[in-house]
């Protein structure tokens, strides 16, 4: 174990912290500080804050190990056992070591106090749902981008009122595309905490849909005076709406060497801290610490944007390029801001509307020369603190930030991703011989995306492939038989004799062993599909009912599977005709495995004790589409 100088505040004792893994900073504390140490705002008014009584690993001896308990995945939605977990145990320890923990929706606390929660060995909690490409594209077409946030709006068929057009617009469209009125996707979180006290959170990584504007869950928030926390080397991705907020009441909280960042899965609305909800928020609350944090990839806004709370910017690094305003103080708030580091590239450092009290220290530093400015009377907190030389801010937050204690128990700073195994059985989720028609999915346990291939029909009476929008990932060669741009048997093209439409998408499947390909899908109008086997027209199912070689399904309201005999080693052609065909998923299953009693209902509804899932066993909403367990009996939604 090494021990490391540690940065002191005139008002707590020395310490030492334990350098596991990767190590830590000399300038962390490695302790509680700032804010969620006291109890008032302008008086050095001491709060023992100890959460469950431990914020370190190994926890001490010190605590009984009656109050402890350690979580492993089960790769299924564990949102009841990590709600039972934090509700019956002082100190939860999430171990990593067995990949990620899956929640179904937001878990809610209300007045939970003296608790702490340590991950280990990577530990990533992780919600499921996301907006898939399709999804995507429509908002895209309907040109929700460049929408107003601020005003117009309307009715949702829901019922529900939305007085901003881009949000108003967005829900409208996934209400219209999955058919759920009730929106539970919107409830895509991890943690709210409302009245809670005395909370520790340290080392663990939150990954969230991607933000997208439907007024829906932060991926961790702050609620209804939560006061006296302290969140620790977390690491912060993708929240729906905020990453983590802080509203309402709350106060006396600190969060000190946290990463904040997007992916692609996020669209807009990437503002991902928000202290304040409302210039009509409660003054006197809202006291917050942000020391040696780390806002980085796609954050555009509110890092943080905070209203009344007197707030305190310590030593925190900026790399935010796609950004719009990084620091923004706004009504009624204080804001004391010193030795933070602006990389290059970040646009807008500081903006400031209303605000009480501003001080901008000369401590900070800009690559590009942009400053912050003052306002108001000198801005001052409660408790002693020394400020590091900006310049240290970049290596030590860049190398020290996130979830980088503790490391691994089996070697191996951080933790090492485990390999999934592949599954005996065919699943539709993390599983074996599975893709969609768009997005991010696993074949033969890699990663593959599938995109449409566009058709044209020729005046020479022959069809032509659209390479330029051939399917294409890393993997795919396994599902395609390695050949991308697909041709018949004359080696270029289709010929008209084969009857299939003269627009449209197609999809292909080599399979790898004989067996039979089951296809959710949906239509709202037009030909669904048209079947071939190397060029050559076959007969196929619908529901059950058997669809003859050279006809199609035409139907304005046809929902449910297809499904067909292939044989190992040929090529086959799914041809869908109208852009409002949606086929939601392919399951192949090889010879001697067998799906049996499959129900074709695409709008089948979770039965009455709300519970359906899907063939990995985990517990699924309204949104979720492909084959699903509801009552014992597998049907396709």
């Amino acid at each position: 174990m090494t021990l490391r100088k540690l940065l002191s505040f005139s008002l707590m004792l020395l310490s030492t912290a334990a350098a596991f893994g990767g190590g830590t900073s000399s300038l962390d504390l490695g302790k509680p500080f700032g804010f969620c140490t006291l109890s008032s705002r302008t008086a050095n008014t001491t709060y023992n804050i100890t959460g469950g009584g431990c914020y370190e690993y190994p926890v001490p001896s010190s605590v009984s190990s009656s109050k402890v308990i350690t979580l492993t995945s089960t790769g299924k939605d564990m949102r009841s056992t990590i709600e039972s977990a934090i509700n019956n145990y002082s100190v939860i320890i999430f171990d990593g070591s067995k990949g990620d923990f899956i929640l179904s929706s937001k878990i809610g606390f209300s007045g939970t106090k003296n608790k702490t929660l340590l991950g280990i060995n990577n530990a990533k909690l992780c919600t499921t749902w996301y907006a898939s490409q399709e999804i995507i594209n429509a908002l895209d077409k309907a040109g929700v981008p460049s929408m107003s946030t601020s005003g117009g709006g309307g009715t949702l068929s829901n019922g529900t009122s939305v007085t901003e057009e881009a949000e108003y617009n967005t829900r409208r469209i996934i209400i219209e595309m999955t058919g759920d009125k009730s929106e539970a996707y919107r409830n895509s979180g991890v943690f709210s905490f409302s009245g809670c006290e005395n909370l520790i959170i340290r080392n663990l990584k939150f990954q969230g849909p991607g933000s997208i504007d439907v007024s829906g869950a932060d991926l961790i928030s702050f609620v209804d005076g939560t006061k006296h926390c302290w969140v620790d080397h977390c690491d912060f991705q993708d929240g729906m709406d905020g990453n983590f907020d802080i509203t309402q009441k709350s106060d006396f909280n600190t969060v000190s060497w946290c990463t904040f960042s997007y992916t692609s899965r996020s669209y807009m609305h990437q503002n991902t801290n928000l202290i304040g909800s409302s210039d009509s928020e409660t003054t006197g609350y809202l006291n917050t610490t942000f020391a040696f944090n780390h806002w980085g990839t796609n954050c555009k806004a509110r890092m943080p944007m905070a209203r009344v709370g007197k707030i305190h910017m310590l030593n925190n690094y900026y790399t935010c390029t796609s950004g719009g305003n990084c620091i923004n103080p706004r009504k009624n708030s204080e804001f004391l801001i010193e030795g933070n580091y602006f990389a290059k590239g970040v646009k807008s450092i500081f903006s400031a509307s209303s605000a009480k009290a501003v001080t901008w220290k000369n401590t900070n530093y800009s690559v590009e020369g942009k400053s912050g400015e003052s306002s108001g009377s000198t801005v001052t907190v409660p408790y002693s603190y020394t400020v590091a030389d900006a310049s240290k801010v970049p290596t030590e937050v860049s190398t020290y930030g996130g979830a980088t204690l503790f490391g691994s128990e089996t070697g191996g700073g951080g933790g090492e991703e485990p390999t999934p195994e592949k599954p005996d059985t065919p699943q539709l989720v993390e599983g074996n011989n599975y893709i969609v028609a768009s997005g991010e999915n696993v074949y033969d346990g890699k990663k593959i995306e599938c995109k449409n291939i566009t058709m044209t029909y020729g005046n020479d009476g022959q069809w032509t492939v659209g390479a330029s929008d051939a399917m294409a990932s890393e993997g795919f060669s396994n599902l395609a038989g390695g050949n991308v741009n697909p041709v018949d048997a004359s080696g270029k093209k289709y010929s008209s004799s084969k009857n299939v439409p003269t627009t449209g998408t197609y999809y292909v499947f080599t399979p790898t062993s004989s067996g039979t390909l089951y296809i959710a899908s949906y239509v709202y109008t037009g030909k669904v599909v048209y079947v071939t086997e190397n060029g050559s027209a076959v007969s196929f199912k619908a529901n059950g009912t058997t669809v003859s070689s050279g006809n199609s399904i035409s139907s304005d309201n046809y929902n449910g599977y297809i499904t067909f005999p292939v044989t190992k080693g040929k090529t086959y052609y799914l041809f869908g005709e109208s852009t409002k065909i949606k086929i939601f998923g392919f399951n192949f299953v090889p010879e001697g495995t067998g799906i049996a009693n499959v129900n074709a209902n695409v709008n089948a509804n979770i039965n009455a004790n709300g519970k359906a899932y899907n063939l990995a066993g985990q517990e699924v909403d309204a949104n979720y589409r492909g084959i699903v367990i509801i009552n014992g009996k597998k049907v396709v939604r």
